[in-house]
């Protein structure tokens, strides 16, 4: 065998030994690009298996946010109420002296996600009521001759020797509605009207009337009326109960709302009851539920709000469908089907509430019938 040499920087190399370099060379690449390869796959796992990991830990918080009275501190309500106390009438012995007044105590929900909803009233009905002994109680009633020129003083009589029958107390106002389109008609009489009263009653035969009569300003103050069966055997009964009542405004322009639970003048256990049975309601009826609400906190008109429960956790947790709520349709929301016999015969016409026509042309059995007489004649 003849071997061939060649001369690199002073040595004397073969040519069987360039051949053997060139095939380790070859070898390295190609061990690099298959290290680099399982590299990526190996990093593509990896962020799968988090993926999958954040995946189930999203659905077991969805699941598992309920909720339960644990996760709420009596201990930490209750120093809450009774700091909110201190500080109200500290803050008005400052002021006017006035510190046997009672101040309400509201309740502030915070959101994880804003709803997305149409404005809403949500009512829940409490333990204790939160009327004081000082509040003034107006109730909103139906005339009982129509006409704007009516007197009703009548009415007004009328109601008062009702609610004497029944040995109702509580109403220290009857007005009725034709009253309010006659003398609250501008926006400052309106205005007038709301700060001479603490709490609004309404016929509920009315309800949906004088919501739209007494205007924006009602709404923006959280002093709507509530509904009472007048026409009820125990009217008593009837509006203890709808004194019982707090509202909360649910709407979609911010992720606070806010919700009266008691007052300066309940006892701290009574208000402690109004407030359990708050979230109690609020986990089953607030837009996304329990694990929807980020923090609760407990303020009054001239104190700050206190925090006793608040979660970290991320938006991601709530399941968006359960936040989203489609406005109440009228029971007349619904598909019309009929026959167009005027223009074409044999169609039918299906009109949809928004609005949308869809024309169905039916196959009549005469047409079927011929075809198969033809075939048969044919053969």
């Amino acid at each position: 065998m003849v071997s061939y040499f060649k001369t690199r920087s002073g040595r004397i190399v073969s040519s069987l030994s360039t051949e053997a370099g060139a095939k380790k060379q070859e070898e390295k690449k190609k061990y690099r690009q298959y290290t680099q390869k399982m590299k990526r796959e190996n990093s593509d796992s990896q962020v799968k298996t988090r993926k999958r990991k954040r995946a189930s830990s999203e659905t077991e918080t969805i699941e598992s946010k309920e909720f339960d009275l644990k996760d709420l501190s009596k201990k930490q309500i209750l120093q809450c109420i009774s700091a909110i106390f201190h500080m109200t009438q500290e803050q008005l012995k400052e002021t006017n002296g006035l510190f046997a007044v009672a101040q309400p105590i509201f309740i502030q929900v915070t959101s994880v996600k804003v709803p997305k909803m149409p404005r809403r009233q949500m009512r829940i009905l409490l333990p204790y009521s939160i009327v004081a002994p000082d509040d003034e109680v107006a109730l909103f009633v139906c005339d009982l001759e129509k006409g704007r020129r009516k007197d009703y003083e009548l009415t007004v009589e009328h109601y008062r020797n009702l609610l004497d029958k029944h040995g109702c107390t509580r109403v220290n106002e009857i007005i009725p509605i034709n009253r309010v389109k006659t003398e609250f008609d501008q926006f400052e009489l309106k205005k007038k009207l709301l700060s001479s009263y603490d709490h609004f009653l309404v016929d509920g035969r009315i309800a949906g009337h004088m919501s739209h009569l007494l205007g924006k300003i009602f709404y923006k103050k959280r002093k709507l009326p509530t509904s009472v069966r007048m026409e009820s055997k125990d009217l008593k009964h009837e509006i203890d109960h709808a004194l019982k009542k707090t509202s909360m405004q649910l709407h979609s322009h911010g992720d606070t709302h806010l919700m009266q639970v008691g007052n300066t003048s309940m006892k701290k256990k009574r208000v402690l009851k109004n407030i359990l049975a708050v979230c109690e309601e609020l986990s089953k009826n607030y837009p996304g539920g329990w694990a929807n609400i980020r923090a609760l906190r407990l303020k009054s008109k001239i104190s700050l709000a206190l925090p006793f429960y608040m979660t970290l956790k991320n938006k991601n947790t709530v399941d968006p469908s359960t936040v989203a709520i489609q406005p109440k349709r009228p029971k007349a929301y619904c598909d019309v089907e009929g026959e167009l016999s005027t223009y074409i015969k044999n169609v039918t016409v299906t009109v949809k509430p928004e609005g949308t026509v869809i024309l169905k042309k039916e196959q009549t059995k005469n047409k079927s019938s011929k075809k198969i007489t033809k075939k048969k004649a044919e053969n």
